[in-house]
């Protein structure tokens, strides 16, 4: 999948113009919510938001998600494309 040039900043995030330089595919869902791990065909591994990929997939709980997890505060760590 393409992927937007965006910044993160761990709360919220913006796309920016363009697309970045390689395309993403999900490995698996990170804990915050709409954050996922990418193996990207460049060969780096990144931690990407769904809004800068597009078809925005959406984030599903990973399978060691406690069952009473439920986020309040979207807080991540800060990435950029």
């Amino acid at each position: 999948m393409r992927v937007s040039n965006f910044v993160y900043d761990g709360f919220g995030g913006m796309l920016k113009p363009g697309y970045a330089p390689y395309t993403a595919t999900l490995k698996e869902w990170t804990l915050d919510p709409g954050v996922g791990l990418f193996t990207c065909s460049d060969g780096k591994e990144r931690l990407i938001p769904s809004f800068a990929v597009e078809g925005h997939p959406e984030w599903v709980k990973p399978a060691n998600t406690p069952a009473n997890y439920s986020p309040i505060l979207y807080i991540g760590q800060p990435c950029t494309s």
